[in-house]
């Protein structure tokens, strides 16, 4: 083959990279949209309905949109109905329930003691994250209260706890990450875990997002999705929604020991682990080592900047000044 045609080729797999990547990041916007459309008609509708009522607080009515899971449930099914309509003619569709090797117990378990302490890992970010702030005169303290409150209403839980992790998994583990898989596994998890911590638009809850993204990525990759979509529920319901109700109840210094401790275990977990398997894990960062130049081809996407400018907005809009 000719030098000439060697450069046509990579000149071409660029091209693809690129094309694929838009594909895919285009399809996230679209959803996207689709969920923001739907809140808003959902608002307008509540305003509609109270707007003649003498004690109309357009507060209120803003608030009881945002407490209620209603119109998020009803943008998921929306978005997901339209995103295998998108990838209706693509392979990562094909690829959303793939199965590859089976699950044991003792494998799940360290899965999810490593997907767990990435907890920690938040509670130590999100502290250092404030206190670095705070040496400016700004907080991020709003940002990780809402990633981090419990939900108020029944259809918010359900959302939460269920509804979200289910569909976040069928869009980032599924159409993204198998959009992504034919350049690489690694790469996939890796592209699939920053556009899923990107998406949720949260300074402090996107940093965590792409941790526990690695994760589910690595689950989905190597396992099943209805794996990654049971750690994903594990972490919303047990750990997010029960676990701190349970302790609400008690004393705020004993919460936090408990908090701690728990986290403690998970991560001290972790380290075990990765200790004692550090040749094994080793072996296989070689073995899915991301092609060289791949990711900044992946960057130079014109979708994905704007998708990177946009959530980095988002997250960035909700940094506060402390009061003087």
């Amino acid at each position: 083959m000719s030098c000439d045609s060697q450069t046509n080729e990579k000149q071409w797999n660029k091209r693809e990279i690129r094309k694929n990547t838009s594909k895919l990041v285009r399809g996230i916007l679209l959803y996207e949209l689709i969920m923001f459309l739907t809140v808003i008609v959902d608002i307008t509708c509540r305003i509609i309905g109270v707007s003649r009522n003498a004690d109309f607080n357009m507060d209120a009515v803003l608030d009881e949109a945002m407490k209620s899971g209603n119109s998020s449930i009803i943008a998921v099914i929306l978005g997901i109905a339209f995103l295998f309509f998108y990838f209706r003619k693509s392979d990562c569709r094909k690829l959303v329930f793939y199965n590859r090797n089976k699950m044991t117990w003792r494998s799940f378990l360290i899965l999810l003691t490593v997907f767990m302490s990435a907890q920690a890992a938040f509670s130590l970010l999100g502290g250092g994250m404030e206190l670095g702030f705070n040496q400016f005169g700004y907080s991020i303290l709003g940002e990780i209260e809402n990633a981090s409150a419990n939900s108020s209403t029944f259809s918010m839980l359900i959302y939460v706890s269920f509804i979200g992790p289910v569909s976040e998994e069928i869009i980032f583990r599924g159409f993204i990450m198998r959009g992504f898989q034919k350049y690489g596994a690694r790469y996939a998890v890796v592209m699939s875990a920053v556009i899923f911590g990107l998406f949720h638009g949260n300074l402090i809850q996107s940093i965590f997002a792409v941790m526990v993204g690695l994760v589910l990525g690595y689950t989905a990759m190597n396992y099943s999705i209805k794996w990654s979509i049971l750690l994903h529920i594990i972490n919303n319901f047990v750990f997010g929604e029960l676990f701190t109700r349970l302790i609400s109840g008690m004393n705020v210094s004993v919460q936090s020991m408990v908090f701690y401790a728990v986290e403690g275990a998970f991560l001290a977990g972790t380290v075990h682990l990765m200790v004692m398997n550090r040749e094994k894990l080793r072996e296989e960062m070689k073995e899915t080592r991301i092609e060289r130049g791949l990711l900044g081809v992946t960057c130079s996407s014109i979708w994905l900047l704007i998708f990177f400018a946009f959530q980095l907005y988002l997250g960035i809009s909700g940094i506060e000044k402390l009061p003087v």
